[in-house]
């Protein structure tokens, strides 16, 4: 009888072709030929002469804070959801800010919903850390985990979980604020993604021209994370990294852009094929360019959105339109990728347009713009001296990571300990996760 390892290897084998069309360099059709084109024009290599180490006026080393969060969802045998969510944000000369909440959703919500609410959550509770600090603390640079524009899109969703719906709407507030009070008190906001799911430099390259693949070929599905109107909406939330799969940056009017294909591939698959060695590509100023069907709404009458947001929440209807308002004076974010040494993943960088010399762009003004190269030099710059290899892809933010990363034993032994202390009861998990728990 074969073993489980004969048996993978065998499908590797039967598959072979479908596996390597997605590693090779070799383009397996024109949409491919166009990107691998693209990518090489866009990406620069690390040259010395532009990177020796001189201090860049208005980006030289200062104080940094930074502010990253972990969450857990088990599975109680009642049938409820159990939400634990927490961050950390640490500061210059030791200033350490925390925050943590804990959750019961009943047995009815759909796991995708709690999951989602659960991304939220963690999401609101660094946002809130990072605008106290900002407006209090002596910081030249904030970082958050993650991207600051992958949310956006999200954000002008309800969330299909009775009494909050509107948690969505309390995220993109706290975006707003922190964009804000980073733009007055001069502060350089970077959003750092260890990971790159998103597809916003390969639309920006495509122009929205993307061809379908040729009949005969097998491309690998990509499953759309672009929400629909309907409840089950929240099954699409991607994590924080993974943009709304929209239309592509081809144009400013969104009834002229056609979709990209869904075999299309991530921006780290092309930049792993096609972008060599240590170096960056040019930034793109995004505005709506992942905001889907939403990017006409916004654009016309924003306030008119929180005509969605029905059911409870811990919103008005008047001040959900007052949030939703703000937007057409948020500023425009851009995005480029960077790998700080050869053979590392490629990073993403998401900074305010202020950032680029762009500070006059916002948000709902166009869907995207390409900047060129020597826009993102000093950003660049400024993450070179914070890079400690692979593992340490920027020294801050790793720090943080260690300390707040909510570990499977510290849930199963610690937090559910406290929970039944606290409740004087013997709460348990399900069958299910029971079984992974030692």
């Amino acid at each position: 009888m074969a073993s489980f390892t004969d048996l993978v290897a065998g499908r590797i084998q039967q598959r072979r072709q479908e596996f390597l069309a997605g590693l090779s360099p070799e383009p397996q059709d024109s949409l491919e030929s166009e990107l691998k084109a693209g990518v090489q024009t866009l990406w620069h290599p690390l040259d010395p002469a532009e990177f020796s180490g001189a201090q860049i006026e208005g980006l030289s080393s200062g104080l940094a804070a930074a502010v990253d969060g972990s969450r857990a969802v088990r599975a109680l045998n009642s049938g409820a959801d159990w939400v634990v969510a927490q961050a950390l944000l640490l500061g210059p000369n030791g200033v350490q800010l925390t925050a943590a909440d804990t959750i019961l959703l009943r047995g009815e919500i759909e796991r995708p919903a709690v999951d989602r609410f659960a991304a939220l959550l963690m999401r609101s509770l660094e946002l809130d850390l990072a605008l106290k600090f900002a407006r209090s603390g002596p910081c030249n640079l904030l970082l958050l985990d993650g991207s600051l524009y992958a949310d956006l899109p999200h954000l002008l969703y309800g969330l299909a979980v009775p009494g909050r719906v509107d948690l969505p709407l309390l995220v993109l507030q706290r975006y707003l604020d922190l964009f804000a009070c980073c733009e007055e008190r001069g502060i350089l906001l970077l959003g750092l993604a260890k990971s790159a799911r998103s597809t916003v430099l390969g639309r920006a390259i495509s122009g929205g021209t993307a061809p379908t693949p040729p009949a005969g070929h097998a491309r690998r599905q990509r499953t759309s994370a672009m929400p629909s109107n309907s409840p089950s909406a929240d099954a699409h939330e991607g994590a924080p990294e993974a943009d709304v799969d929209g239309p592509p940056l081809a144009s400013c009017e969104p009834s002229q852009r056609a979709s990209w294909p869904a075999g299309g591939p991530t921006d780290a698959e092309i930049l792993h094929r096609w972008a060599s060695g240590a170096g960056y590509c040019n930034p793109v100023l995004l505005g709506t360019a992942s905001f889907g069907h939403r990017s006409k709404p916004a654009t016309h009458d924003p306030g008119a959105l929180a005509e969605h947001f029905v059911g409870g929440g811990q919103f008005s209807a008047a001040e959900r339109r007052n949030i939703l308002r703000r937007l057409p004076t948020a500023p425009a974010v851009g995005t480029f990728y960077v790998r700080l040494a050869p053979g590392d993943d490629a990073l993403r960088v998401d900074a305010l347009a202020s950032a680029f010399d762009s500070g006059d762009q916002h948000l709902l003004d166009y869907a995207h713009r390409l900047l060129p190269h020597e826009a993102a030099i000093p950003l660049v710059e400024r993450l070179l001296g914070d890079y400690g290899g692979a593992s340490v892809y920027n020294a801050v933010l790793y720090v943080v990571d260690h300390e707040v990363r909510l570990r499977a034993d510290t849930v199963d032994r610690i937090y559910l300990s406290v929970l039944r202390r606290q409740l004087g009861m013997h709460v348990q998990y399900d069958r299910s996760t029971r079984r992974f728990v030692r």
